[in-house]
């Protein structure tokens, strides 16, 4: 057990405080959204929809968070990170893809303007992630080319 503690005390010691507030998101969104979602998956057809919905924005705000977890920063730029953030992107496109259909089956709850901009605003953050996973990798290129050390 104490080796388990050292090596993630040395894997997160240069995240500071960000590991901690990032736990504290991780079990803010499953303890809000999660009886939500439960509690419209027993109700009718477009309860169930929006349960979908609701379920969808969940999963993308969790796999961000695990996977910004699963990041070593001791070697941030690296093909792990790089291949990290590229698969979050495409995951949470996914998601944001599949909750659009659920949104247009949820009536006219899922048709509102605030929620229409919700997909759209994660949508971005998903292509944004493949956008700096893309960048990342190259970096990797040029610095193990020129055998850059950082």
């Amino acid at each position: 057990m104490m080796n388990i503690w050292k090596t993630m005390k040395r894997r997160y010691a240069d995240m500071g405080s960000l590991f901690w507030v990032i736990w504290i998101v991780l079990m803010a969104v499953v303890a809000y959204s999660l009886p939500s979602v439960v509690r419209l998956a027993r109700g009718g057809s477009e309860e169930l929809m929006l349960a979908g919905v609701y379920a969808c924005n969940m999963l993308a705000l969790l796999l961000l968070c695990v996977n910004l977890l699963r990041m070593d920063c001791r070697d941030l730029l690296s093909y792990r990170t790089a291949s990290l953030l590229e698969n979050s992107g495409y995951y949470i496109i996914l998601l944001m893809l599949i909750r659009s259909t659920f949104a247009r089956e949820a009536g006219e709850l899922g048709q509102e303007l605030l929620y229409s901009l919700d997909w759209t605003t994660i949508m971005v953050l998903g292509f944004l992630l493949q956008f700096v996973g893309r960048i990342m990798r190259r970096a990797v290129k040029i610095k193990e080319k020129q055998d850059l050390t950082i």
